[in-house]
């Protein structure tokens, strides 16, 4: 499973990449390229949202919360939960992991404002996995980390993903190619990383089963 969190959507339209360009747009289009390749290399996966107007939880049409967006992505068990943003500001893809500090373990009770903090280690991994495939797609690339929500609620492998334009030509961002060749490269990417992903280990180990009872003895007239 792998979750694709389109961010923003309906009345929230996010940041203004240029005059005709839309934040809320660009995440969609990425999210549905995305989605088809991943489909075809065996994933299950869970959108946050598949259309501009989210359905839940406000029939309103406003958009969904961050705290909405996190429950939908902890609930699915993912291999990997992918933030996707986009700005104007430089090219290529920005990916951010968490700047929780990383916990030992995985407490008996998770806070959630900073369940990510038991998978800093694997968000870190798979940050490395997915820039190495964008640079061998001769996408240019930046890892750091951020502050940023709802990312630090995940219970799972987490990056925000921050497309930007291939070019200085701000509407660049909505190439079909461009986005499909970012797109392949993180699909092929997460093949990969579905064999490699770790659960972080118990605070508390879990209790031992009990024994079978011992089997009864025939007796003997």
């Amino acid at each position: 499973m792998v979750v694709l969190d389109p961010a923003h959507g309906g009345l929230d339209s996010g940041s203004r990449i240029s005059e005709s360009t839309l934040e809320k747009n660009v995440t969609l289009a990425l999210a549905f390229k995305l989605r088809s390749l991943l489909v075809a290399r065996g994933f299950a996966v869970t959108m946050t949202r598949d259309a501009d107007v989210p359905t839940q939880p406000d029939a309103s049409g406003s958009t969904l919360t961050l705290d909405d967006r996190a429950g939908i992505a902890n609930h699915a068990h993912a291999v990997a939960c992918l933030l996707l943003h986009a700005t104007a500001a430089g090219t290529g893809v920005h990916l951010y992991k968490s700047d929780l500090a990383p916990a030992p373990t995985l407490p008996s009770v998770v806070p959630w404002l900073t369940a990510q903090s038991a998978w800093i280690d694997q968000s870190s991994a798979l940050q490395q996995q997915l820039a190495n495939a964008l640079s061998r797609a001769s996408v240019p690339t930046i890892i750091s980390s951020a502050s940023v929500r709802p990312e630090d609620s995940l219970s799972c492998p987490a990056l925000v993903v921050e497309l930007a334009p291939t070019n200085s030509d701000p509407d660049s961002i909505n190439n079909a190619d461009y986005q499909q060749n970012v797109a392949q490269a993180i699909a092929s990417s997460l093949v990969f990383w579905r064999n490699q992903v770790q659960p972080p280990q118990p605070s508390h180990p879990p209790s031992p089963t009990h024994p079978a009872p011992p089997t009864a003895r025939k007796r003997t007239p």
